[in-house]
């Protein structure tokens, strides 16, 4: 295609067209504190910060989110169309951050390229195992910390409690799953 031809510029208009519809999207992302939806999964934080009904917390450090009842919740999410196989933590997971870990209920989401496929949740003690496992490697190793140690996608489907899609019927309210 020539450069300003016709089809580069009915693709420009196209693009300027669905690119003015991103606005709204990212007027609602800064009401939840996200600056930019195209930085650090901002416009995927939105879609699960809203269907989960949290607000978002700020900054970088400490939990992503806080539901209604207060409780402050680690996020994370996880895109299948690429090679990961688990959910990202920290790059320097020691026994302090393990610890945190355990204060806190969690929430996966699963992608597939942009859409959401499902979001689950899991309570510290139905984490356990995984925490278990990375404190144990920590000793037997005798490390200070284990490099983003992952959490597999199976292990989460198989123990997490699955709150989207939304079950219309009997929805479940990730709110009611943790004190």
């Amino acid at each position: 295609m020539k450069f300003l031809s016709r089809e580069h510029q009915e693709q420009i208009l196209k693009l300027d067209l669905l690119w003015r519809n991103l606005k709204d999207i990212a007027e609602l992302a800064k009401e939840q504190g996200i600056n930019d939806i195209f930085q650090d999964n901002g416009a995927k934080t939105l879609q699960q910060l809203t269907i989960l009904n949290f607000k978002s917390l700020p900054g970088r450090e400490g939990n992503d989110a806080v539901s209604n009842s207060g409780a402050e919740w680690e996020m994370k999410s996880i895109n299948l169309d690429t090679s990961a196989s688990g959910f990202s933590t920290n790059h320097h997971t020691n026994e302090a951050i393990i610890a945190k870990y355990r204060k806190v209920p969690w929430t996966f989401a699963i992608y597939r390229g942009l859409l959401l496929e499902e979001i689950l949740v899991m309570t510290p003690d139905m984490l356990d195992p995984v925490f278990t496992r990375w404190e144990e490697k920590l000793v037997r190793d005798r490390m200070t910390h284990l490099n983003n140690p992952k959490i597999p996608v199976k292990f989460v489907r198989e123990n997490g409690i699955k709150v989207y899609p939304i079950n219309l019927e009997n929805p479940v309210d990730p709110d009611k799953l943790y004190p």
